[in-house]
């Protein structure tokens, strides 16, 4: 079960026609900027609920109904106090997006966590030394002492990573399921990089499907290191042909033709080789 292609005509800045093909694992999509990478994320996560569905010039190819969850580049669990009541209740100018993945980190756990997902709930424990607790319209991070620390003041890098553990124990992210994540880099100390890559690859192995889009050379880079030979990754990359976007796709991120990831910091060391042989190194 997996989105396999969506086909777009004329969609904000998809001027013209736009189609790209994924494989059932992870997905990294990447380009510079206004290329249309997260409004490509969106735009499947808006239409991804019917097979074959099409609607103002997007069709997205699936084999069928599936649930997904987005994580937004913005952290929204430090501003749960009586946000979704607001939201119900007045017009907030808030994007759909953010508010859905408060309301998906706010539902309750699941009695029985399956052992695919307890290993990578029990990883990401260790690193943020502890869990997740949502209580009183609040999220919280209950440290291994007892240490009990309000989102509000928490890590960025950890914040990032307890609400996966929370969507994670909320049987969010199963066999059968979809994440899209805008940026997951953000705010997340190198070092820890790739070791989201590998829960992101393990995702991929317990039957999540997932879709992220990057600024990161590092982060692109580990998903070609990390994986096994028998993990499906694809690399997607975005770019302007005058005003048409336009796409580069393929299994491996080094062979990309238009690679913007990969051209800058090749242009960083031919400056660094310049001025260390000018002499004012």
């Amino acid at each position: 079960m997996a989105i396999n292609r969506v086909e777009i005509k004329d969609f904000l800045v998809f001027k013209g026609e736009f189609a790209a093909d994924f494989c059932p694992g992870v997905n990294v999509i990447i380009g510079g900027n206004a290329t249309g990478k997260t409004t490509l994320l969106k735009a499947m996560y808006t239409f991804n609920n019917s097979t074959n569905f099409h609607r103002e010039g997007i069709t997205i190819v699936s084999d069928t109904k599936l649930d997904a969850v987005f994580i937004p580049e913005n952290d929204m669990l430090s501003h749960s106090k009586g946000l979704l009541s607001l939201w119900n209740e007045r017009n907030i100018p808030f994007i759909q997006t953010e508010i859905d993945i408060l309301a998906k980190a706010q539902i309750p756990e699941t009695r029985e966590i399956k052992p695919n997902a307890k290993r990578i709930i029990d990883s990401i424990k260790e690193i943020i030394n502890g869990e997740v607790l949502y209580e009183d319209d609040m999220f919280y991070t209950v440290k291994e002492d007892g240490t009990k620390i309000s989102f509000t003041l928490e890590a960025s890098g950890y914040k990032k990573l307890g609400l996966l553990w929370k969507l994670l124990r909320n049987g969010l992210l199963e066999s059968g399921t979809i994440l899209f994540w805008d940026e997951p880099e953000n705010s997340l100390n190198p070092e820890l990089i790739p070791i989201l890559v590998d829960i992101l690859l393990e995702l991929s192995r317990n039957g999540v499907q997932v879709f992220l889009a990057t600024h990161s050379e590092i982060m692109a880079s580990y998903f070609s290191v990390n994986r096994k030979r028998s993990d499906a990754v694809m690399f997607h990359s975005l770019y302007r042909d005058s005003e048409i976007i336009r796409v580069e796709s393929g299994d491996r991120f080094d062979l990309l033709d238009n690679n913007k990831l990969s051209s800058e910091p090749v242009k960083l060391y031919k400056k660094q080789l310049e001025r260390g042989l000018s002499g004012n190194g």
